[in-house]
């Protein structure tokens, strides 16, 4: 179970900008108070994250690692670019039901890709992804520093199969 929440909450945070977009959407069609719970949704998805992540950080076990690679993980940005102003293309009026659809297999298809490491919010609050290598398996890194040299990372601990935590201690 600590494995597929953590995948869970950060697919749900990386698909909030979208409940945002719907809410301004909402807002402006005058459902103010289905706009407020899409907002209150977004947020308590990037809070219930952050908090699985410091839960994962303490509770799980440390591995040490020898990474051979590192870069940053956004290749996949326009593709989340684009569902997050999906909401917006609606032309005169708002049918929801395809939208909600198209948005829903997108979802699914983050969700069983492991292409759920394109997340602003986490972004927005101080998180970095990056691509790295080890012992010749990529993995994505989610870690709180800007990083950008193979030695800085020693400790992980593994949020998936394959979402790894940077939890080194820092001197």
């Amino acid at each position: 179970m600590l494995r597929f929440l953590p995948k869970l909450l950060l697919v749900a945070t990386a698909f909030a900008p979208v409940m945002v977009t719907f809410a301004i959407v909402f807002w402006f069609d005058s459902q103010r108070y289905l706009a407020l719970g899409l907002l209150a949704g977004a947020v308590v998805a990037v809070i219930a994250c952050v908090t699985v992540i410091n839960l994962a950080a303490k509770q799980l076990s440390i591995n040490t690692v020898v990474i051979k690679s590192i870069k940053p993980a956004d290749k996949e940005i326009v593709g989340f670019v684009l569902a997050y102003l999906l909401p917006l293309a609606r032309g005169t009026q708002f049918d929801g039901v395809p939208m909600f659809v198209v948005l829903g297999v997108f979802f699914l298809v983050v969700m069983t890709s492991n292409a759920y490491h394109t997340n602003p919010l986490l972004g927005l609050i101080g998180y970095h992804f990056y691509e790295v290598t080890i012992e010749d398996v990529g993995y994505t890194l989610l870690s709180r520093r800007n990083l950008h040299n193979t030695k800085a990372i020693k400790s992980v601990v593994s949020l998936t199969d394959y979402m790894l935590l940077d939890v080194t201690k820092v001197k």
